[in-house]
């Protein structure tokens, strides 16, 4: 069970990085007042959708995939369960808002994480360079 919250809060904490990370470059194409209120991911998905438009799914489509996992654990989880004696049995349920239930292992919360790092270390690039 451990393991299982620990998976989770990897999950938390890549989210985070990968939050700043979208902050950083929102602060670089001079949105500093913009997002200084609201959700980080909000702005970056209108930024995203104003500036690229003709590739806006393309880019936005890993950030949502990973923001979905994220959501649900912040704002969602329901119960955790693990049986000691079965390897791989340990996961969190997830109550979405339609009542609907997701399950995670820790295979699925290990390979969001992986998702996050590969976002934080390879961003889009939002500057043509000079």
């Amino acid at each position: 069970m451990n393991d299982l919250k620990f998976e989770i809060g990897q999950v938390l904490v890549c989210w985070s990085f990968l939050e700043n990370t979208m902050r950083e470059h929102l602060n670089r194409a001079g949105l500093q007042e913009q997002i200084l209120k609201g959700p980080v991911i909000s702005h970056w998905r209108t930024y995203i959708k104003a500036t690229y438009p003709d590739r806006a799914h393309e880019l936005l489509e890993p950030v949502e995939k990973v923001a979905r996992v994220r959501n649900f654990l912040a704002h969602s989880s329901y119960s955790l369960h693990a049986d000691p004696w079965t390897k791989g049995s340990a996961v969190i349920a997830c109550a979405a808002p339609d009542g609907i239930l997701h399950s995670f292992s820790i295979d699925d919360l290990r390979a969001a994480c992986t998702e996050f790092s590969e976002l934080v270390v390879k961003p889009i690039r939002l500057f043509v360079a000079s």
